[in-house]
């Protein structure tokens, strides 16, 4: 999926979310929203800091509210989402939140990559909620499904405005307008990475060798060669794939490499290495024709078992 695509996306689940924001369905897109930022790739990798970080200290909220002795921290918390004196005593995010009091009380700002891993809990606490209502499902425990969406039910109700209701625990008011809030705060970070990084890379000279996965096309000195014909993409897109993304094109990058971490197949050594000389050959015919024969052998292999396949020296 392309960087333009994943805004698209995050965008629409930010608005899906509003519209639907104090019912059930809700909690359902940000459930489905967690599943995409944990699924697309390019996503993984850019919040792969925060997710883990995030993922421990809620791991351990669940660790200690299944202790019951440990799980008395939590009683003694008048929790108020807006306060930070109160969410500074939870037991974990205690740095987090500790920044968030002091920045209050001296009213400075507070960078958003200090909260941003509370952000993403709240979501992933949420996303795990409706995981455990499928899984109970799975294994035939309707009643224990029921339990947690009426649970869930009960807690995405949001009432405007605040300042008008009475006897509503502040938290229950707020709920849908702080996963909007999470939503939208984990949104501009990665927007604004994508942003960013496009503006920086704008100006770049094109290199004279490059290759555009998502369009499957290589760019030989200016020369436009479509690699994948067809919707199925052959093993010819898969080595060039391989070869770009190792960015160090002395390397030589192994057919077993290209197999298993790119096609997502199992390497047979002893019999598979054969497609993957073919198909160096097919990629240099179509070189070789495209370019009216100016560029013969681009890439260079070995055979056999241990085979490899790189760009040809004189090219580069």
């Amino acid at each position: 999926m392309t960087t333009d695509n994943i805004k698209e996306k995050l965008i629409d689940f930010n608005r899906q979310f509003k519209k639907v924001s104090g019912t059930f369905k809700s909690l359902e897109i940000v459930f489905y929203y967690i599943s995409f930022l944990n699924s697309e790739p390019y996503l993984k990798k850019l919040l792969a800091p925060i997710s883990s970080y995030a993922n421990s200290q809620l791991d351990q909220m669940f660790e200690l509210a299944l202790n019951p002795e440990k799980s008395k921290e939590f009683d003694k918390i008048e929790m108020d989402i807006l306060d930070p004196k109160s969410i500074s005593q939870m037991p974990i995010f205690k740095q987090e939140f500790n920044d968030c009091q002091k920045a209050l009380e001296t009213k400075e700002d507070i960078h958003i990559m200090k909260i941003l891993p509370i952000f993403y809990m709240s979501l992933e606490e949420v996303s795990r909620e409706l995981q455990e209502i499928k899984k109970c499902q799975k294994e035939g425990n309707i009643d224990r499904a029921n339990e947690i969406i009426e649970t869930l039910k009960e807690e995405s109700f949001s009432i405007l405005p605040s300042h008008n209701i009475k006897n509503l625990p502040e938290k229950v008011v707020l709920s849908n307008q702080y996963l909007d809030t999470c939503m939208e705060m984990l949104n501009k970070h990665i927007i604004d990475h994508i942003d960013s990084q496009t503006f920086l890379n704008s100006n770049k000279p094109k290199p004279a060798i490059s290759f555009d996965s998502e369009k499957s096309l290589l760019f030989i000195r200016g020369q436009e060669i479509k690699i994948t014909l067809k919707n199925e993409r052959p093993v010819d897109h898969y080595i060039l794939e391989a070869i770009f993304s190792n960015g160090d094109f002395d390397e030589q990058v192994s057919f077993m490499e290209i197999a298993e971490d790119f096609r997502k197949v199992e390497y047979d050594g002893q019999n598979d290495w054969s497609t993957y000389r073919h198909a160096c050959d097919n990629l240099n015919e179509k070189i070789s024709k495209a370019t009216d024969n100016k560029i013969i052998g681009f890439i260079t292999y070995t055979t056999g078992k241990t085979g490899w396949c790189k760009i040809n020296q004189k090219y580069l």
